[in-house]
């Protein structure tokens, strides 16, 4: 067996017990608080043994980034489709109710580690404010001439999305998607940011 048939199988082992892992964290945890779950209780539900969990991870916490990590990754897939052949105000609408989107797809995983995890909340921001930055330099190059710099409205627009959303997220999801997503079309109304 040559050396790149030996390294593709325990990739495919590595991933796939992270897999297994991923998926018994997340059963967890619509079973109970994730200060109460224990890397046993992952370990059972996932038919893995502890020791191979300590190979792949130092404890629970890090498993819970690892499954954020994913997660945003997902995310960041869907935003990327959207980054051109549309105007900025469009793109953050899209961009707010598909972030919006996910977050409710995965309440249970963003409560518990976004809200308490400041590397995943910087992690979103920084695939958020890339999926901006592609959205407006799309737009800069097809004409479109913008008063303030791309790199302060990008920042600009992408901390205020992650706040919102994980505001949203904190007070228990007080509105609609669809009427975040219609506030969030009224505040980007009021900052134009293109000459005229």
């Amino acid at each position: 067996m040559n050396n790149k048939i030996i390294d593709e199988t325990l990739d495919l082992r590595i991933r796939r017990t992270h897999k297994l892992l991923s998926d018994a964290l997340t059963s967890l945890l619509t079973e109970k608080a994730f200060d109460n779950i224990r890397v046993s209780d992952i370990c059972n539900k996932a038919m893995v043994h502890r020791t191979t969990f300590y190979k792949h991870f130092e404890d629970k916490y890090q498993l819970l980034d690892f499954l954020l990590g994913q997660i945003i990754i997902e995310f960041k897939e869907k935003s990327m489709h959207y980054t051109s052949n549309i105007n900025s105000r469009e793109y953050y609408i899209i961009l707010i109710k598909l972030l919006f989107e996910h977050m409710y797809e995965n309440k249970k995983l963003y409560s518990v580690g976004l809200l308490n995890n400041s590397s995943a909340r910087k992690l979103l921001k920084r695939i958020v404010l890339e999926s901006v930055i592609s959205s407006l330099e799309s737009n800069a190059a097809s004409g479109i001439n913008f008063t303030i710099p791309i790199p302060i409205i990008s920042e600009f627009y992408s901390a205020a999305i992650v706040n919102l959303a994980s505001w949203w997220l904190e007070n228990n999801m007080p509105a609609s998607i669809e009427e975040m997503v219609k506030y969030g079309d009224m505040l980007i109304n009021k900052l134009d940011t293109t000459d005229k």
